[in-house]
């Protein structure tokens, strides 16, 4: 059993994984961007390649989440007997 007091130690591999997650989805929306720019700067390309790409950018960068649906994944709820 871990002792209550002190749990620095897993609490920086919590962070240190967490960390490589977000440099993870960094790296591959960059590929993302760089991959429609590249898609757009080609002039010989058909508009449904183009609109594909264009889609793949909205659906991934672009989603609109509703704030509620935010504020209740992070824990916030309407009453306040639920808080």
């Amino acid at each position: 059993m871990m002792p209550i007091l002190n749990q620095q130690h897993f609490l920086a591999e919590q962070f240190h994984a967490k960390d490589i997650l977000v440099i993870k989805a960094n790296y591959e929306a960059t590929l993302k961007i760089k991959r429609w720019k590249f898609i757009h700067s080609i002039s010989a390309l058909s508009k449904n390649i183009r609109m594909e790409a264009d889609n793949i950018i909205l659906n991934s960068f672009l989603s609109f989440i509703d704030s509620h649906e935010v504020l209740i994944a992070e824990g916030y709820f309407d009453a306040d007997l639920q808080n």
